[in-house]
């Protein structure tokens, strides 16, 4: 193993040996891009971009490389659609159309709602610049970006499948020796575990992100199944490899998910008692699908706005949602002049009891920012966290001063963006604060349950921090003895040979 400089890999390229490496997480967990050599072909999962601690006022970190060009790419894997894996996807994809893509169904839907908001977003903040006379961030990708890539999944430029329902082996008659195999990860929907047998005997296993337990959108996997192996006889391998991602592989969960939905109905039904509100801040992919669903399977009427009224029926079903809507389980914030009556009147508890769920869970701007601007001044309201608070964060902020009275350093400054201008907004913080670990990632068990089912002879493991790659390793070190595999981590710009 070492560490290398972006520009000697063009030399490892040359060189015709099997190797992977990690062009992502410069900055921790985030940014995650592998590129692997192996057999001759060249292949890369995941491109995106880091979000630790996101905000206007902080770095967004891209993957090293300036998206590969010069270099032919043979393939490219795209595992799910959170953003710390397909945020710089699309620029790589039309950097190398001499690729061939893979991503699921599910995945496609998600990325056409990611991609709008993220046009709408440069919109906002080139036009904030303008007015600042600043100059405006170079964009991510432009509509005719979109709609390019858009027409290309649509006409069978990209391998796209349901893994989300079925497992998956592809092999291409120019790639002879060569099987991609695709099964579900648990993770959200759309999400993938990656096979890839080689001509050499190798066979490679990319886990993506993990999950060992049920959500309430998609059920857990505890390993890869042996029908599914069988179907290309991956067994047969002579090695079997596996990249395993570990964002929880330094802890277990600290109570289980029964406990989690007791204290959560709990703490709703004191804060209803009150006559107060609750605010769930919550990324709009599987978290906020996730939490909508188990807050109505509690017994709850919810309200939905930002970006979760877009994934909801993705994640959760169109048909439910449409039920949800019309018996009024579900509100949905409307768009237009009656935007921010409608957000008020919620915030201030007028439709009745109705937990507000909606997307910013760093509380770093977009539309949680307002409902926080009306519910964190009022005492024995609630903010609820449901994932990891990150570093530099607003919401890591709250949580420093949460339930301490108003006074000097009691409040927190929140980012608004009115009228294409920020606005630095203190708030005051009176309200409760509570954190609940609905992670959708496997914690340390669980990973290693997956690990001890699979049986690789070698194991990487990336996105997790140094501590997440220690935890892992001494725990599969402690499971399996003697049979322990040799284990290394794929952190950022270390080149492991195969």
């Amino acid at each position: 193993m070492q560490v290398i400089k972006f520009e000697e890999l063009a030399g490892y390229l040359a060189s015709r040996k099997d190797f992977i490496i990690q062009l992502g997480e410069q900055t921790g967990i985030g940014s995650s891009n592998s590129l692997i050599q192996k057999n001759g072909l060249i292949g890369v999962i995941d491109c995106g971009m880091a979000f630790e601690g996101t905000g206007v006022n902080k770095i967004t970190t891209f993957p090293a490389g300036d998206l590969l060009r010069g270099i032919h790419i043979d393939f490219i894997i795209l595992t799910h659609a959170h953003f710390d894996h397909s945020g710089w996807i699309l620029p790589l994809i039309l950097a190398h159309p001499e690729s061939r893509v893979f991503f699921s169904k599910k995945t496609l839907e998600l990325l056409k709602v990611v991609l709008e908001d993220t046009l709408n977003i440069q919109k906002k903040v080139a036009r904030a610049a303008d007015r600042t006379g600043l100059e405006a961030p170079a964009p991510l990708f432009t509509k005719q970006d979109v709609s390019e890539f858009l027409a290309r999944a649509e006409d069978g430029s990209y391998e796209v499948f349901d893994s989300d329902n079925e497992d998956v082996w592809i092999t291409f008659e120019d790639w002879p020796g060569w099987e991609f195999g695709f099964t579900f990860s648990g993770h959200m929907v759309g999400a993938f575990i990656s096979l890839i047998k080689c001509p050499d005997g190798d066979g490679i296993v990319f886990s993506g992100d993990l999950s060992g337990h049920k959500q309430e959108t998609t059920d857990g996997v505890k390993t890869i199944s042996e029908s599914f192996l069988e179907m290309a006889k991956f067994r047969d391998c002579k090695r079997i490899i596996l990249v395993i991602e570990a964002t929880y592989g330094n802890r277990n969960r600290a109570e289980t998910l029964e406990t989690s939905d007791a204290r959560l109905k709990a703490v709703l039904e004191e804060t209803e008692r009150h006559g107060k509100q609750a605010l769930f801040l919550v990324f709009q992919l599987n978290r906020g699908p996730n939490i909508v669903k188990k807050l109505v399977k509690l017994g709850f009427k919810v309200f939905v706005a930002g970006g979760v009224r877009k994934t909801l029926a993705i994640e959760v079903g169109a048909e439910l949602v449409a039920k949800w809507l019309a018996d009024k389980t579900v509100i949905f914030i409307e768009n237009g002049l009656n935007y921010a009556n409608m957000l008020q009147s919620a915030a201030r508890g007028e439709y009745g009891f109705r937990p507000v769920v909606t997307s910013s869970a760093t509380l770093d701007q977009g539309a949680g920012v307002e409902f926080a601007i009306q519910m964190l001044p009022v005492k024995d309201n609630v903010l609820i966290s449901t994932g990891h608070v990150f570093d530099g964060s607003a919401m890591q902020e709250f949580f420093q001063v949460k339930d301490q009275p108003i006074g000097p350093g009691k409040t927190i400054v929140l980012d608004r963006m009115i009228d294409n201008s920020l606005v630095k907004t203190p708030v005051n913080v009176r309200c409760r604060g509570e954190h609940f670990d609905y992670s959708a990632h496997s914690d340390q068990s669980e990973l290693v349950t997956f690990v001890d089912g699979l049986k690789p002879d070698m194991v990487f493991v990336n996105h997790c921090m140094e501590d997440g790659f220690n935890g892992l390793r001494s725990a599969l070190r402690d499971k399996l003895r003697d049979d322990s595999p040799q284990i290394e981590h794929l952190s950022h710009l270390r080149l492991l040979k195969l």
